[in-house]
């Protein structure tokens, strides 16, 4: 390799543009040229913010959605993909899983470099799958071509339309990944997250050894060419032969992140695990409440019957006098709950909140102390009957301290607590 001089230019494969100036005889190639030029500077300029969701592409089960043609409805949203390229969606679409692929359309679309590793008709047995967003190009109306030289005028497309396309991807968990079926969602997310992952843990037993180059699943399947630099994960459903079983969005779903500034520590310093880290409070929150609204009996579940991690910190609904729905603390979190039960306020919760986004999740297995918080403002909303609902923070043994007031108590006693604050 030559060494090149300071102040010396250095244009090799360089970002080409037409130099424009009177008199120049431009041709569709020329423009076309340019046209690549601009789609160039835009990818470069998406990845300064990072791969993600900027904001929309919500998933749910549509209505009407039956058990053998499962329908899915997406919401309008921005994402941005590994390559920089932005993929919008202005209007809801319902999307069909059982809808054949049509490779004709795919080929006519000038789509080549983000075309769908294995194009066909999604079938689907008993497992877990992963909707993914792609970009798409295709051609609208028509327009007359002038004829050169002795060839008749023709036609041809008008407009390029840039769109987006969807496809799902199979999981491929085993069949004892898939028995855990309480479970289930949450060993999928957690696994999507990394936390278990190998490389993770080697990170930490020896921060200098070999550099945290990926971790978790998505990376696995991009590794694996499973996933494509185009693609953008929506959510992860459980497909199966009664239909649709759950739909977890922040299982895969995250925000824009940047790219680390240094790749040697992305565990430590980069936004995608902070990204991460948020998204572990909002999958716990929104399957907490998937729970409540479609289950009975949740005094009587303990937090390791249905899931294998927690997020460093969240709240929990709980029952309670003047709270007729939600969960047994003392059952859920069993022998991990603190001894002692402290008082907070919300001045205090978006600090606790904060602080945990810099925290590794809770593992149920290794037995560690969960401390637990009752907010000050929501004990007395409660006790005066303006809110039926009470909650219960729970947080990391790792976070710091949060609490004005601690009360030891070897039983819940609401209603004494209450009497104390009020």
């Amino acid at each position: 390799m030559a060494v090149r001089q300071l102040g010396e230019s250095i244009l090799d494969n360089g970002r080409r543009s037409i130099n424009f100036f009177n008199g120049r005889l431009l041709s569709a190639e020329d423009l076309s040229q340019e046209q690549t030029a601009n789609q160039e500077a835009r990818r470069a300029l998406g990845l300064t913010g990072g791969p993600g969701i900027a904001y929309g592409l919500e998933v749910f089960q549509a209505a009407g959605s039956k058990a053998q043609t499962p329908v899915v409805t997406v919401l309008p949203g921005l994402a941005v993909n590994r390559r920089g390229q932005t993929l919008y969606l202005p209007d809801q679409v319902d999307l069909a899983l059982t809808r054949p692929l049509d490779s004709k359309a795919v080929a006519d679309s000038g789509f080549s470099d983000c075309i769908p590793p294995q194009p066909g008709v999604y079938v689907a047995g008993a497992g877990v799958y992963l909707l993914v967003m792609l970009p798409a190009q295709g051609t609208e109306g028509r327009a007359q071509v002038s004829g050169l030289g002795n060839n008749a005028a023709a036609c041809a497309a008008k407009y390029k339309l840039e769109g987006v396309q969807f496809r799902l991807v199979n999981l491929g968990l085993g069949d004892h990944e898939l028995a855990d079926v309480d479970r289930l969602q949450n060993n999928v997310a957690y696994d999507c997250f990394g936390s278990a992952d190998a490389g993770v843990q080697d990170f930490m037993a020896d921060p200098f050894g070999q550099p945290l180059a990926a971790y978790g699943l998505l990376d696995v399947l991009h590794q694996n060419g499973v996933l494509t630099p185009c693609d953008v994960p929506l959510a992860v459903m459980e497909w199966t032969t009664q239909g649709l079983g759950f739909i977890d969005r922040w299982a895969v779903r995250r925000r824009l992140a940047r790219l680390p500034a240094s790749s040697g520590w992305p565990l430590l310093l980069g936004e995608r695990r902070t990204g991460e880290t948020e998204a572990m409070f909002l999958q716990f929150e929104e399957q907490i409440e998937e729970m409540r609204l479609n289950e009975t009996g949740l005094e009587f579940l303990q937090a390791v019957d249905r899931f294998t991690f927690l997020p460093p910190a969240g709240l929990l609904p709980v029952i309670e006098n003047g709270s007729p729905s939600g969960f047994d603390v003392q059952t859920f979190f069993g022998d991990l709950a603190s001894n002692d039960i402290a008082m907070t306020d919300g001045r205090l919760l978006r600090r606790l909140m904060q602080e945990a986004l810099h925290h590794e999740p809770i593992e149920l297995n290794a037995a560690e102390k969960i401390q637990l918080y009752l907010v000050y403002e929501n004990v007395q909303a409660v006790s005066a009957g303006q809110t039926s609902q009470l909650a219960v923070v729970f947080a990391s043994a790792a976070l710091p301290y949060y609490g004005v007031a601690r009360f030891q108590a070897a039983r819940w006693n609401f209603s004494r607590f209450a009497s104390m604050v009020i």
